[in-house]
């Protein structure tokens, strides 16, 4: 995974925190362990169409 906001590439997402937007502690949400930023995670959907059309 590559973070939009600073370019890191990682594999594992940093789990440990969450910023506090008001919803439980379990929504989904991927931050990236260099700069903190979170990224909402892929659909099943979309990463179908990544593999058929080869986008990074």
């Amino acid at each position: 995974m590559k973070c939009p906001l600073c370019g890191y590439e990682f594999t594992e997402p940093d789990k440990n925190q969450c910023s506090g937007c008001g919803k439980l502690h379990s929504c989904n949400m991927q931050r990236c362990p260099n700069c903190g930023y979170e990224i909402v995670p892929e659909t099943k959907l979309i990463k179908k169409l990544r593999g058929m059309f080869k986008w990074k």
